[in-house]
């Protein structure tokens, strides 16, 4: 088995797997697996720096798809929902199969007390 074949096996077979890291997510109403990840959305969005005292006050999360899973060709500025939040799509990066997506929510998020 060549490396890119043994790549696009794990894909699915480990990352997306739904016992693993996996998860049912939906991008305009379609069901599709993914992972979520809002800690290195923060990170992106704070110049790699775990640190809320600089923030735009929008709720950005990151996720990982298999380009065939995903509904559609992710582009960037493109709008939709997200699991039923009004997101669009600020970043787009293709590697080996996998889709790594930058979602805004056009919202403020919300202040806790």
């Amino acid at each position: 088995m060549s490396l890119n074949e043994r790549i696009a096996s794990d894909r699915s077979r480990v990352f997306i797997n739904l016992e693993h890291f996996g998860e049912w997510h939906t991008w305009k109403g379609i069901r599709f697996r993914c992972v979520t990840d809002a800690e290195t959305a923060l990170k992106r969005k704070n110049n790699n720096v775990v640190d809320i005292s600089w923030d735009n006050n929008t709720t950005e999360i990151v996720i990982y798809a298999r380009v065939e899973d995903f509904p559609g060709r992710a582009m960037p500025n493109e709008h939709g929902f997200f699991d039923n939040v009004e997101m669009k799509i600020l970043q787009v990066q293709e590697d080996m199969g996998m889709y790594t997506i930058l979602l805004m929510a056009n919202d403020p998020k919300a202040v806790a007390l």
